[in-house]
């Protein structure tokens, strides 16, 4: 009958005075009992390079006990310097942390809730109005923080309804967003417009602006309420600017105009 594997008895691989033992059993005999078996001294880690056969081992430590004990007092000291220098480090990354945190904090207040919209070609554009080829320009969409009201300009250069041929109209309507569930309604937050003065000598520079605190009563649900198809009706500043006032100071520079639209974001919902 043919002996199991794991129970065929081998000798010491280093010789030592033990006699065969199960195979099964080599492992726990090299890690523990062969007093043949080169080991390191267990304050290797701490700078001591002793390696020697575990039945000097025992004289090792008799012997080396004075300069075990300096060794890990060095070793402790230097891992106290290194804990001190870690809790350093981690305070400063708690107080950098703490300052991005308090600037995503006022990003995300004004992400969106300053948009600046330039129009190019702005002589092109005005006689494409004014021959009622493209009276009305819109803008690119814009969210008023990351998770915020979704919006959009729109500026007739000729002037809409009464006003036209006499002043610039400018509006802002409410898309459809993705967030909308999240945000409160009907929307009730102030809209600044602004026409920017491009004068090279900025002390000079006088900006046209024109403020729309919305009124949130029924009948003007269409405009304020939250979208239920792509966008709302448009509100704002029917006469936002003279004709004549656009030629005048630096509000047209380079056959281009800026339009800012400023959003009051004090009483927005911090998602």
């Amino acid at each position: 009958m043919k002996t199991k594997n794991h129970l065929f008895r081998i000798p010491c691989p280093n010789q030592c005075s033990t006699k065969n033992f199960p195979r099964c059993q080599l492992k726990n005999h090299l890690d523990t009992e062969c007093l043949k078996q080169e080991i390191s001294c267990p304050f290797n880690d701490c700078g001591c390079e002793y390696r020697g056969y575990r039945a000097a081992f025992v004289q090792h430590m008799k012997e080396s006990s004075d300069s075990h004990l300096s060794l890990a007092g060095k070793t402790i000291s230097i891992q106290k310097q290194l804990i001190k220098l870690y809790e350093e480090r981690s305070n400063e990354q708690k107080i950098y942390i703490d300052l991005l945190s308090r600037k995503v904090n006022a990003l995300e207040k004004t992400y969106g809730a300053q948009y600046i919209w330039r129009i190019d070609n702005y002589h092109e554009k005005f006689q494409e109005a004014h021959t009622n080829k493209k009276p009305t320009l819109y803008s690119p969409r814009f969210l008023t923080s990351r998770h915020g009201y979704f919006l959009g300009l729109s500026i007739c250069l000729f002037g809409d309804g009464k006003a036209k041929g006499k002043y610039v109209s400018l509006f802002i309507c409410i898309h459809r967003g993705d967030y909308d569930a999240l945000l409160s309604w009907p929307f009730s937050h102030r809209v600044t417009f602004t026409l920017l003065d491009q004068n090279e000598d900025v002390n000079n520079r006088r900006h046209l602006n024109c403020s729309v605190k919305p009124n949130v009563c029924k009948e003007n649900n269409p405009f304020l309420d939250r979208p239920i198809a792509e966008r709302n009706a448009s509100f704002g500043c029917p006469r936002f600017a003279e004709l004549d006032a656009m030629t005048k100071c630096n509000y047209v520079k380079d056959d281009a105009i800026f339009i800012k639209v400023e959003l009051d974001s004090e009483e927005m919902i911090n998602i």
